[in-house]
Formats: structure tokens, C-alpha cells, sequence
């Protein structure tokens, strides 16, 4: 900055305020300036300028895999709305276990001024974490009343999905990627909302619908649930799941069964993502609004980047059916 200075005749503050924008500088002083660091090749010192600062203007949003559509549709929303609040996005892969999540927390101060995490497992603060850098929980349940959190209404939009079954005439209905038994909480949050819809309409449960929760990528989760209950007989004819790629999977597996959608069998997904709308048939399934939870969860973490202290918060959001071919 100073070599800049010396070589457009003004002074090193001259350059700060035409480099960073902080005061007005008349024109023909600022293309001095301007000229001179086109000449020296002049780029700003950004790691110094955070240090001064103490902020870097970059958020890390953490999901479990990166390639899941749903988290890829995730980013996309929160790398567009960080923008127009002036941040930088950097995307962190915690592997969807409690060890990943726990270590990208740890790790987040020394890269960002604040972490949006959708953690699978993490269910509070972990251990070895400053308490006072900025996080927002956006996803499951957090039981950690200090920490800001936003969650996808999972049980509510699921109870919808399964009446949306219901009205429209089907008896059996499945769940594919749900389990009445596994700790995972996403599915344990959705499964309990099919179980509710069922419940209140007087429909038992039986186990044997309840199929595909594994370890397996969610598209294979779907088609095999399918071929699951083909194979041992069970009878269904609709099919609630866990996620939209889930649902994908389970239109596969309808086709591979012989078993037309919707005539035989109907299916909600459960995400309302872009692809949804050029399966065939297209897929009926539950929007979370992800726009405006992205937008409460980057307004709670900016408020706490600018030194709010008070205790945690907590949002649950909306969630509506839309309908496509899959149910009609």
C-alpha cells in the first residue's frame, strides 16, 4: 500500500479508503490511485485485512454428504441468500456421523465468522467448542437450549404426506426409508409422522410396511424397498418416503415390479426438489419452504456474528403438499 502511495503522489490512508471504500476520494485522485495499483499489481491482503478486522465475511454451511440432492439444493439456497447479505459459502462434508459434525464445529472459528450445520446425529454444544462462535443448528432436533435452531417440520410434513394417501383412497400405505426402530433422527422424526397420520385415522401399523432404512445411498433405499415387500408379498398401495431421492428409487423399483404409478400404487416424496417435477410420472411431494428457513437461519446466525448474546432460539417451519402425477 505504501509502494502505491508513493507512486500516485497521496498518502497510504488515501489508498485504504479508495481500496476499501470507507470514505469519499474526488475522482481524478482516486484513477491515480487506481492506476497505480493496476501498475504495481496491487491485491489487497485479505488473511491481514480479517485479522484487523476480525472477520473473514465467510460462512460454512456443514451437511453430511455433498452429494445428495437435497444437500446440493440446500447450498444453493444458502450460498444465494449468504450473497446478498455480502458472505462468502464454504461448504463442509461432516460424513453424516456424530464425530464428523463434532470436528467441523471444533475446527469452524479459525475459517469462518459463523456455522450453519444440518447435523444427522449431533443433538448438542460437543466438547472442546467455543461457546460464543456463532452457529445456527438447521435441520433435526437440537435439545441444546443454547444453541439457535431452525428445523424442517419432519413429523408434520410426513403426517401430511400419509393423509394426502389417505384422502386419495389408499388402505396400505409404506414407508420407504423409514424404520420404527433406528436412532438416525431425521427418519425417526418422519417415520413418527406416518405413524400419527395412521393412527388418528384408525389404521393400524404393521412392520412389515415400514421398510429401507440402511446405510445404502437413498435412491437404492427406495428400489429396494420395493422389492422387499414384492418379494415377501406384502400388499401396498401407496408409499410415503423419507425423501424425494428415496422416492426416485421407489418409482424404479415400481417400474422393475411390473406395478404402474399411480394406477396400482401412489408415492410422495418428501423435499420438493427441482427434479420432482421430470420423473415419470412426475413426483407429488411434501415443500419444506427451504427458502424461508434458510432465510431465519442465516438472519438468527448474522445476529449473532454482530454480538447477540441471548439465549438460544428455535423455529420450526412450514410445509404444504404439492401434488403432481405420482397420486393423481
Amino acid at each position: 500500500m505504501a509502494d502505491v502511495a508513493r507512486l500516485a503522489g497521496v498518502s497510504p490512508m488515501t489508498v485504504s479508503h479508495v481500496v476499501n471504500g470507507h470514505r469519499y476520494v474526488r475522482d481524478e485522485t482516486k484513477a491515480r490511485v487506481l492506476a497505480a495499483m493496476a501498475e504495481l499489481d496491487y491485491q489487497p491482503n485479505l488473511a491481514a485485512r480479517a485479522l484487523r478486522r476480525g472477520r473473514v465475511g465467510a460462512i460454512g454451511l456443514a451437511v453430511g454428504h455433498i452429494h445428495y440432492a437435497y444437500n446440493a439444493n440446500l447450498a444453493r439456497t444458502v450460498t444465494a441468500q449468504a450473497a446478498a447479505l455480502g458472505y462468502h459459502v464454504a461448504i463442509e462434508a461432516t460424513g453424516g456421523d456424530r464425530n464428523g459434525e463434532a470436528a467441523t464445529w471444533q475446527r469452524s472459528p479459525l475459517f469462518y465468522d459463523g456455522l450453519l450445520i444440518n447435523a444427522n446425529q449431533l443433538e448438542r454444544l460437543p466438547d472442546g467448542v467455543r461457546a460464543d462462535f456463532p452457529v445456527v443448528f438447521l435441520g433435526e432436533s437440537m435439545s441444546d437450549p443454547a444453541v439457535d435452531h431452525v428445523a424442517m417440520a419432519n413429523v408434520e410434513g410426513t403426517r401430511l404426506a400419509t393423509q394426502h394417501l389417505l384422502d386419495s383412497g389408499c388402505r396400505r400405505i409404506a414407508m420407504a426409508g423409514g424404520s420404527l426402530t433406528t436412532a438416525k433422527r431425521m427418519v425417526t422424526l418422519r417415520t413418527q409422522g406416518y405413524v400419527d397420520a395412521l393412527t388418528r385415522a384408525g389404521r393400524p401399523i404393521d412392520p412389515a410396511l415400514v421398510v429401507g432404512a440402511s446405510d445404502a445411498p437413498p435412491l437404492r433405499t427406495g428400489a429396494v424397498a420395493i422389492a422387499t415387500m414384492v418379494a415377501a408379498g406384502t400388499s401396498f398401495d401407496g408409499v410415503v418416503c423419507t425423501t424425494d431421492s428415496v422416492a426416485y428409487g421407489v418409482l424404479r423399483g415400481l417400474a422393475e415390479a411390473g406395478l404402474n404409478c399411480p394406477r396400482d400404487v401412489r408415492v410422495v416424496g418428501f423435499d420438493n426438489l427441482p427434479d420432482s417435477c421430470y420423473t415419470v410420472p412426475s413426483l407429488t411431494s411434501i415443500d419444506p419452504h427451504d427458502e424461508d428457513l434458510v432465510a431465519a437461519a442465516l438472519g438468527m446466525l448474522v445476529e449473532r456474528m454482530k454480538g447477540f448474546t441471548g439465549p438460544g432460539r428455535s423455529i420450526v417451519g412450514a410445509c404444504s403438499v404439492v401434488e403432481r402425477e405420482s397420486t393423481r
